[in-house]
């Protein structure tokens, strides 16, 4: 009796191996990986995913179509035409919910992000070159001009209800359109993929390539040697994005420098100390509006937001009376399962 238990103990392991063996065969993927480059969103992209090749036609064809929309380079843009004529009609259904999107983080952050900032930013010119233009009576008037509530934004039509109304949703447009490609390929049964726009992207399954170096692109390269900092972030599964001004900043008539962002509350260049923000979430244009919303902000409240939200981790670099500091999250080194 007990040697029939054993035999039956034995076929009975003997087929969950054979099982277990046959699963693993199935479930292996053995397609090649696609890689596609390019240049849009005014920086330049890196694809690869593990999947059918004539895919990336169908992916060539979103990015083209969002560049053509949010592009300020390009002067037939869906921006460009409303930052020209003040109105556009008939626009698409991606610009109208990028402005839902801005306007929810305009208002969780306090101001501090905008989709209506471009004539502020166009008024201090490009590395400030226009600063000794600028007067506290010209940032008022222009504070005013970049009121979101200046723009109207209807299913049919977006008007701008004063003269000289800008949009630029350079803040987030990188953001969503890497989760509208994530979504893209999850649709026709891709797991293993990386995105990458400029310093923002996205990694998903088993990649060819890990490591996403771009996130860590505003880190001095003797900040990375001296930490290590390069070996320990985890990407895995991952929506991450930067933002920094370690090589950018605006030098004021008392040598203090300033980053290159502006504080559209303000109508300043920032002077918080905050060199560059890293944040990985599970949505890339979580990541990428909250890498920017903690650039501006305060220290203190960049860090507050980062712990409330159990989405968000970030690392942030910031000077302290001339030295260089990091403040990371509790969760920042550890691989965030984003994705089923």
């Amino acid at each position: 009796m007990k040697k029939k238990s054993l035999n039956i103990l034995g076929l009975i392991l003997l087929v969950g191996l054979i099982a277990w063996i046959s699963w693993s065969q199935l479930s292996r993927d053995e397609r090649p990986f696609v890689f596609l480059e390019g240049k849009a969103l005014g920086v330049f992209y890196a694809i690869s995913y593990q999947g059918d090749p004539l895919l990336e036609k169908g992916m060539d064809s979103l990015i083209n179509e969002f560049d053509h929309i949010v592009n300020l380079d390009l002067p037939l843009s869906e921006v460009s035409r409303f930052n020209r004529y003040g109105t556009i009609e008939n626009y698409s259904p991606h610009l109208f919910h990028l402005l839902q999107e801005s306007k929810k983080y305009h208002r969780i952050s306090g101001g501090v992000v905008s989709h209506s900032i471009l004539p502020l930013i166009t008024a201090w010119g490009r590395d400030f070159s226009k600063k000794l233009e600028m007067s506290q009576e010209r940032m008022d008037s222009l504070i005013a001009l970049c009121d979101i509530s200046n723009i109207e934004i209807k299913p049919e039509s977006i008007n701008s209800r004063l003269v000289g109304v800008m949009l630029d949703l350079n803040y987030l447009d990188k953001g969503y359109l890497i989760d509208q490609l994530s979504k893209y390929l999850r649709r026709n049964g891709v797991t293993n993929f990386q995105i990458e726009f400029g310093i923002d992207g996205i990694t998903s399954g088993s990649t060819k390539d890990q490591n996403a170096h771009n996130f860590i692109i505003n880190l001095p390269k003797d900040l990375k040697e001296k930490t290590l900092i390069t070996n320990k972030i985890k990407l895995k599964n991952t929506a991450y994005s930067s933002s920094g001004s370690l090589d950018k900043f605006y030098v004021d008539e008392k040598g203090n420098k300033h980053s290159h962002l502006i504080d559209p509350r303000t109508g300043l260049p920032l002077a918080n100390g905050i060199l560059s923000t890293h944040i990985k979430s599970s949505s890339c244009l979580h990541a990428d509006a909250v890498a920017t919303i903690c650039m501006i902000l305060s220290l203190e409240e960049s860090q507050k937001l980062i712990e409330k939200d159990p989405d968000l981790e970030g690392m942030i670099i910031y000077n302290q009376n001339g030295d260089l500091r990091i403040w990371q999250s509790k969760g920042f080194n550890k691989t965030i399962s984003c994705f089923s």
